[in-house]
């Protein structure tokens, strides 16, 4: 028993000493969330997310371009595949048609850095078409929030834990109940995010 306990409280002080400290966070939103085309950096942080060591924040519409990824890129200081700003990790929150930009962002990261995001979060990913989002993002810790309710509805993604949020839609259908959840959903990411 000794012995187990301390090899997991090794383990925990090597997994806390491996996360980052501080973080540049980014959302990719849905179609009514934020214009399609855009990426611009949030200038008031809450004093929660501050307190847990974001330092900037994005918000980009499920259309943004690869081109325009390179401004939150630069923050990571990333040459040849190795990020040099070692001590910075990433959260990406991607909801609605905001899940394909968080996973295609994601791996873009992963390759031009060599690093994964320390944390990504969907909330009921859908794509074009109204189909459910596929794709898990490439993160150490990833988490998603969905239902299984409509025709508009996210799906469990493999590598990720997953919350199945139907039960809350118990008097709604079809978008309302989209809203719903994404709304849900996010008011858990940020308790999540604030716990770091």
């Amino acid at each position: 028993m000794f012995k187990t306990t301390a090899i997991l409280f090794g383990l925990l002080i090597s997994f806390s000493t491996l996360a980052s400290d501080r973080f540049v966070m980014i959302t990719f939103h849905g179609l009514g969330g934020f214009e399609s085309d855009r990426l611009e950096e949030s200038r008031n942080i809450s004093e929660e997310l501050s307190n847990v060591g974001v330092e900037r924040m994005y918000n980009g519409g499920h259309g943004v371009n690869k081109r325009k990824w390179q401004k939150v890129l630069d923050n990571f200081d990333c040459r040849n595949g190795q990020q040099m700003n070692e001590d910075l990790g990433l959260i990406i929150i991607g909801y609605s048609w905001g899940a394909r930009k968080s996973y295609e962002f994601s791996k873009a990261y992963h390759k031009k850095c060599g690093q994964k995001a320390e944390r990504a979060y969907m909330i009921d990913g859908i794509q074009k078409l109204i189909t459910s989002f596929r794709h898990a993002p490439v993160a150490k810790v990833c988490k998603n929030y969905y239902k299984r309710k409509g025709i508009i509805s996210g799906k469990a993604l493999k590598g990720c834990e997953n919350s199945e949020l139907t039960e809350i839609c118990v008097n709604t259908s079809g978008m309302q109940c989209h809203q719903v959840v994404l709304r849900e959903g996010f008011r858990l990411v940020m308790d999540d995010i604030t716990s770091l």
